[in-house]
């Protein structure tokens, strides 16, 4: 149950781009994964994160690639798409609702459908094209040459997330000088903000 295991306030999604790996973000990962009871925010992980030697609370998986030799006790942690979920039935769980978002997007809905009413997005750079770079770089699947994915997608999907779940501020931590999609920044409850607010706002 999400809600006795952690800040059923707050919560932090990890995206995949280079921003994660800034130092100042790993401090405020460290101190979060130090805290207990009420005041630990739970992390919701994606894709290849499921093999990092941090544990996290819960995973979004999209591609079954990423289920090769998961460790057996992260299983009922992952969270699958309905293509992926009925090989997995009886250990994994099923993506709620819209199974297609991507694994960011998926997490955030997550996030939110569990109750958060903050919600941390760290990592969300908004890098899709060419060669885009994450911090799994050189760990299969993501090669020097990634291929571009759909950028349409990737901004339309978080904000459908974020205009459904009103009642639930999404916060992106922004460390590279890019501002979010305007679609994202013409929502209310979206707001791009720096690392002192987010220590203020999240109480890390």
């Amino acid at each position: 149950n999400v809600f006795q295991s952690g800040n059923t306030d707050s919560a932090i999604i990890l995206g995949n781009g280079l921003t994660r790996n800034y130092p100042q973000i790993q401090v405020l990962l460290k101190a979060n994964s130090k805290k207990t009871a009420e005041a630990y925010k739970l992390v919701y992980a994606c894709n290849r994160a499921v093999h990092d030697d941090q544990t996290y609370d819960y995973y979004v998986v999209k591609n079954p690639v990423f289920m090769a030799n998961v460790k057996q006790e992260r299983l009922n942690q992952i969270y699958l798409p309905n293509n992926v979920f009925l090989a997995y039935k009886n250990d994994c769980n099923l993506i709620p609702y819209c199974s297609y978002f991507d694994s960011g997007a998926s997490a955030a809905m997550l996030a939110a459908f569990d109750g958060h009413k903050k919600v941390f997005l760290i990592g969300f750079d908004g890098d899709t094209g060419y060669g885009f770079k994450t911090v799994y770089d050189e760990h299969y699947p993501y090669t020097e040459n990634q291929q571009p994915f759909d950028e349409l997608s990737y901004k339309d999907y978080l904000y459908n997330v974020m205009r459904v779940y009103k009642d639930t501020d999404f916060y992106r931590i922004q460390l590279d000088g890019k501002d979010g999609f305007a679609e994202w920044r013409s929502l209310p409850n979206f707001k791009d903000i720096s690392i002192r607010e987010a220590v203020l706002l999240g109480d890390f």
